[in-house]
């Protein structure tokens, strides 16, 4: 009996066989006060019935398994709902990182007031095939209408061979042990996930990308791949940290691409292969100063110490967002920057799909010696307008003061943005946001509800880089309740985030869902051989339209 084929394939999926212990902090937490359902940092809690609430009630930060009659039946989410007969594992910091390397479907697991223990046998892998076969089972009746006979004569036998996975007694035999395709046909599970997806002919299939080609061929080989993988869209940064990929008149060009203009090459290579080229402009953010002697400050920074965002403790570095270095969308020599720049590109690219904007906003602006700007410029300027200087602002003391340089940073936000669509009508104009307007408004002054009302934008993009589907449909849910039905939405996912293949999928299921025009991914360096693989054979199979069609709704 040669083992060693299935030992190998479980330390790949499911980490070294045998029990794995962690402790816990709590079981039904009384203190729900200090942190979301009782959970702090690197924290295990355990939720069962008698906790008395109908979920965990727990925040995105952390990742749960809902576990019945002591097997895991889901992993992922949080906030779960607590049933009869269930139980919730939840984790943070170290123990989500416990729970992602160890609870899998089917694992078994049993706890103790002080210590939990996971364990995955051969027995709890049969209860996962099994598991997963029941499924796809599911996903085969669902989607069986999209295929013609010959792909379901060829899916059907592919799921009938995963029987000898899910059966006991032919599990333990020797034959099913020793077979040569072992691994191939679980693996098929994966394949068979993705071909049972859907493949749209009308979608928006785009990828971030920042540039290193310096001469056509080497875009061209690249343009190929990201075609050749189902994509039609390019996001292609292109004025970052103040400076340009092309050569230009206003921002100094990125020394790498001196003497070429690869912004010309990417639109040729473009619409030879079918590909959408928008170009990606960061108006704000100017600048990264990093841990490891990898900082990466623009000229534009550096020459203009005015322009500089200075937070409420003096300082110029944020540490909300480690790093970053932002100009002040207050100064209004940084405002005809930015929108010189973008008319430039607009004149001298026409041929360009649209202009997509990153960033747009204020550096996150909390706790509150965080906030920011607080630079002279920002002072004197508020000043003049209402009399009261903001960093003499108490906000608990004086909250109508502290609404009032809430709101002011804010307009000065959707003023730019109303700017850009003024002097650019004829732009495909798109831009991400954060998708919590609440916290948008708070944390970064970015009021992305006004944009849309008020037609300053095309397409939105909101960043949803979460391991959990679920977030998808919570956030866009609550963004289309905001902007309505009828103006699209490319939601922006991160495969870095996606811990196995099906997370990636079940998000790009769940985009579809939400009816988003089309997805973005935030980097393609992000995406490995294999995803790319599945993306081909499974949901970017069948060529897909993106949807040029957008109205253009400039409002005056």
């Amino acid at each position: 009996m040669k083992l060693f084929p299935i030992m190998l394939f479980f330390s790949l999926l499911f980490g070294h066989p045998g029990d794995r212990t962690y402790p816990v902090a709590a079981v039904d937490p009384k203190n729900t006060r200090d942190y979301p359902g009782g959970r702090g940092e690197n924290q295990l809690i355990i939720y069962t019935p008698a906790y008395g609430k109908m979920s965990s009630g727990t925040n995105q930060w952390g990742m749960e398994a809902v576990v019945k009659q002591n097997v895991v039946i889901s992993v992922g989410g949080n906030n779960s709902r607590i049933h009869e007969g269930e139980f919730i594992l939840s984790g943070h910091g170290n123990a989500k990182e416990f729970l992602l390397r160890n609870v899998k479907i089917g694992a078994k697991v049993f706890f103790t007031d002080t210590t939990v223990t996971v364990s995955f046998d051969r027995e709890s892998f049969r209860v996962y095939v099994s598991m997963r076969k029941g499924s796809l089972e599911e996903k085969f009746k669902r989607m069986q209408p999209q295929f013609n006979d010959s792909e379901r004569t060829v899916l059907r036998k592919a799921l009938d061979s995963l029987e000898v996975f899910s059966d006991s007694a032919t599990f333990v035999s020797t034959t099913a042990l020793d077979s040569l395709d072992y691994v191939q046909e679980l693996h098929m599970m994966n394949e068979l996930e993705y071909r049972l997806t859907a493949s749209p002919a009308a979608e928006g299939r785009g990828v971030r990308y920042a540039p290193v080609e310096k001469n056509s061929d080497k875009i061209s080989a690249f343009v190929k791949h990201i075609a050749d993988a189902g994509f039609n869209m390019l996001f292609l940064e292109t004025v970052r940290l103040g400076q340009t990929i092309y050569p230009g008149f206003i921002a100094k060009q990125q020394k790498d691409f001196v003497g070429f203009d690869p912004l010309r090459s990417f639109l040729e290579e473009g619409e030879k292969f079918g590909i959408e080229v928008h170009v990606v402009i960061h108006p704000f953010l100017i600048g990264v100063i990093g841990e490891n002697g990898d900082s990466a400050i623009s000229p534009v920074y550096s020459q203009n110490p005015e322009w500089q965002v200075v937070n409420r403790s003096g300082e110029r570095v944020s540490k909300s967002e480690p790093g970053n270095l932002f100009l002040n969308p207050a100064h209004p020599e940084v405002r005809d920057f930015a929108a010189s720049i973008i008319k430039e590109i607009r004149t001298n690219y026409p041929d360009l799909s649209g202009i997509h904007l990153a960033d747009v906003r204020y550096p996150v602006s909390v706790p509150l010696e965080e906030s920011a700007d607080y630079s002279e410029t920002s002072r004197k300027i508020f000043k003049e307008q209402t009399g009261i200087d903001p960093l003499e602002i108490d906000p608990a003391a004086n909250p109508e003061q502290w609404n009032a340089w809430q709101l002011w940073r804010e307009q000065i936000i959707t003023n730019f943005m109303k700017r850009i669509r003024w002097e650019n009508p004829e732009v495909l104009l798109s831009a991400d946001i954060f998708p919590d307007i609440e916290e948008s408004q708070k944390t970064t002054m970015q009021n992305w509800a006004e944009w849309t009302n008020n037609g300053f934008v095309n397409v939105i993009s909101p960043v949803i880089h979460s391991e959990q589907a679920e977030s998808i449909n919570e956030a866009a849910g609550k963004i289309r309740l905001i902007i309505g039905e009828s103006l699209p939405m490319y939601i922006e996912l991160a495969a870095s985030d996606q811990r196995t293949h099906i997370q990636l999928l079940q998000q790009i299921e769940r985009c579809r869902e939400v009816r988003s025009a089309g997805i973005i991914f935030s980097s393609v360096s992000d995406l490995s051989d294999e995803q790319l693989r599945l993306l081909r054979i499974g949901p970017f199979r069948n060529s897909a339209q993106p949807p040029t069609e957008i109205k253009m709704n400039t409002k005056q």
